[in-house]
């Protein structure tokens, strides 16, 4: 008996940590770019909702966080070596589709050393991919077929993820962060 659990546990896949973190779970954010924008070294957020990305060869969660303000994490898997990547993302906008994306996209935004001045960047399309999105919430989940990410990057590396779901886009702004500087309590 023992030598048949043996070989079902050899089976099971290990669960990663950043994997359908549950709704309700706390996560600890650390990195550059959260304490840069809160002047603080580290900041705790409540998982919201979340959104689970799946395509063939293709993986991602987009985490809702919120405390005072909202933000999302990425999680991606590597299919290669089958490890997770991480990005900080914050919700840019929401458009009705009129017209299909390009392959780059030119975005304006408030210069910070200049009042009333604005910077462009260029963002260059990397990969489109075909997913089934299942949106996950304290209520339950749904799923919904045909979703399109559009993955942009921009010369600095910054990160723009366009999701076309029917006939809206909904534009996310993001930058890497690493792993050690996220933290998960399940719920």
């Amino acid at each position: 008996m023992r030598l048949f659990k043996r070989k079902k546990e050899e089976k099971e896949k290990p669960r990663h940590e950043f994997c359908d973190i549950p709704v309700g779970s706390m996560i600890e954010m650390s990195d550059t770019i959260t304490f840069d924008l809160e002047e603080e070294t580290t900041y705790t957020y409540e998982v919201k909702a979340y959104k689970k990305y799946e395509a063939e060869d293709f993986l991602r969660y987009m985490y809702q966080l919120a405390n005072d303000e909202e933000i999302l994490l990425g999680v991606d898997l590597d299919p290669d070596s089958g490890e997770y990547n991480l990005a900080r993302f914050v919700f840019s906008s929401e458009e009705e589709f009129t017209e299909p994306l390009g392959d780059n996209i030119v975005m304006d935004f408030d210069d910070p050393e200049d009042d009333g001045e604005t910077v462009k960047v260029e963002y260059r399309r990397k990969n489109i991919f075909d997913t089934k999105m299942t949106l996950v919430e304290d209520s339950g989940a749904e799923e919904y077929e045909n979703v399109e990410l559009h993955e942009y990057e921009s010369e600095d590396g910054e990160l723009l993820t366009v999701e076309l779901w029917n006939s809206w886009f909904t534009f996310y702004l993001g930058e890497i962060i690493e792993k050690g500087d996220v933290n998960v309590y399940p719920k």
